[in-house]
């Protein structure tokens, strides 16, 4: 039994010694290589407030590899004299100057010499547009004491995550519990309104923190009337 264990042993050494004398093994630079896609950026978030935008594509090879770029499958030319490009790099910068939403697109990179093409994966650059509540006339609402509501909020469009808060004008929160309480849409619900629900100045705020942004829809008018006064 000992002279298999030990047998066993010295296979497992050998491998060790192997895998670490192949880890330390160089190609010479007189090797020739086919390109190798060794860096690449993922999802690019084009935020309002970053200075530039990189989008990243480093290979290697021998011969030195050339780069070229497509975006939405078509040939893309870094003819926008904004575009920053980097030397023996697929790399290049947006400054964040202007309008660069024609920038938006998913974009490819390619590295090429003599002996065949490396292909990046997809890489998606994203300009988010600013979000906004449409611009709208909100009829006032009355109802009677007693009865259940829903005053929606609808918010626009954003990077999520999307968070949602209902509040007065002088932002204070309107209180929630049983009764009054936001779904998940985020529309604020009351299953029985009472007689001090009326105010005419409920907000709905929506905030998108990528994008360091909370926009606000019209207040709205809610009257409750009294069952006392009947």
């Amino acid at each position: 039994m000992e002279p298999l264990l030990n047998g066993r042993g010295l296979i497992i050494s050998l491998i060790f010694f192997l895998l670490k004398f192949s880890t330390a093994i160089e190609i010479p630079p007189s090797v020739q290589q086919v390109p190798t896609i060794i860096k690449q950026s993922k999802v690019q978030v084009a935020f309002p407030f970053d200075e530039y935008f990189q989008i990243e594509c480093e290979a290697k090879g021998n011969p030195e590899p050339t780069f070229m770029w497509t975006k939405d499958g078509n040939p893309f030319y870094f003819t926008d004299h904004r575009i920053i490009t980097s030397n023996n790099s697929g790399t290049f910068r947006i400054p964040n100057e202007g309008h660069i939403s024609h920038f938006q697109g998913k974009y490819r990179c390619f590295a090429s010499n003599k002996l065949g093409i490396a292909m990046s994966e997809e890489i998606e650059f994203i300009v988010p547009s600013v979000p906004k509540f449409p611009k709208e006339k909100i009829d006032p609402l009355e109802v009677e004491e007693g009865d259940p509501i829903v005053l929606p909020c609808n918010p626009p469009k954003g990077l999520p995550p999307l968070h949602i808060y209902w509040m007065n004008i002088e932002l204070e929160h309107i209180e929630q519990d049983e009764r009054v309480y936001m779904s998940q849409k985020g529309d604020l619900y009351f299953a029985n309104v009472e007689e001090k629900d009326s105010r005419n100045d409920y907000c709905c705020f929506a905030a998108f923190p990528r994008l360091r942004t909370i926009v606000q829809k019209m207040p709205m008018k809610l009257t409750v009337n009294s069952c006392k006064s009947k």
